[in-house]
Parts: C-alpha cells; sequence; structure tokens
C-alpha cells in the first residue's frame, strides 16, 4: 500500500502540477485527480465544470483546431504519463490487497492447523498409560 500511495504522490505532486500550469490552465479540459470508493486515486481528464470526465474530453482536445499545435506534443506526454501512473497505482493496490487477502488467509489455516495439533496432542496425552 506505500508504494501505491508514493506513486499517487508523485502524481499530485510532480504530474498534476505540471498539468494544472500555464498554458495547460487556459484549456477547457484538465487534468484531474478522482479518489475512488476503495481508497486510491487515479488522475482522470475531466472539464472545469466537472460535468463530463474521461479520455474522451481529452481525444476531443486533441483534435480541435483551436488547440494550438505546439502544446500537442506534451498534451500526448501528459496522456501517456496518466496511463502509466494510473495502470502502476492500480496494479499496486490490487496486488496490496490480494497479499492482505492471502496472508488473512494463511493465518486462518495456521489457527486451524494449531487447533487441531494441539487438540490431538493433547487428546493423546490423557490417555492413560499401560502399568508394567
Amino acid at each position: 500500500m506505500a508504494l501505491r500511495d508514493d506513486l499517487i504522490t508523485l502524481a499530485q505532486r510532480q504530474v498534476l502540477p505540471q498539468a494544472r500550469a500555464y498554458p495547460f490552465n487556459l484549456l477547457d479540459v484538465q487534468l484531474a485527480q478522482q479518489t475512488t470508493g476503495a481508497g486510491t486515486t487515479f488522475l482522470r481528464w475531466r472539464n472545469p465544470d466537472r460535468s463530463s470526465m474521461g479520455v474522451a474530453l481529452w481525444e476531443s482536445l486533441l483534435n480541435r483546431s483551436a488547440t494550438p499545435a505546439s502544446l500537442i506534443d506534451d498534451l500526448y506526454a501528459m496522456e501517456l504519463q496518466r496511463i502509466a501512473l494510473n495502470m502502476q497505482i492500480s496494479l499496486t493496490h490490487s496486488t496490496a490487497r490480494l497479499a492482505l487477502e492471502c496472508a488473512s488467509r494463511m493465518t486462518q489455516a495456521e489457527a486451524t492447523y494449531l487447533r487441531r495439533v494441539h487438540g490431538h496432542a493433547a487428546s493423546i496425552s490423557t490417555i492413560p498409560k499401560e502399568s508394567p
């Protein structure tokens, strides 16, 4: 989870400030963070009033003749960075969740095993020994 959180921090402290700086702050599509119910954060394209979100907004921004040609390469680089970061955040989140689930199941299995082993050992020790 710490690695996932470090990736989210990278997005918040490095990627978003660049995407919100001039001249990108003049565009009608912005890169923003979206927090999920699972407690993770992803980067999403959205319009300023938050009425629409998604990669289709980025695609329309690139396709508009009003978007300065000088920004096209940077917008493309931002999209590649967004895709890679979101994938890394998703993978680390899923891997951590699965690892926690695995550890929980192993703990449960160990408890069952120990109950059986200690219970069996206790029942053997209560059997009376034969006299010589």
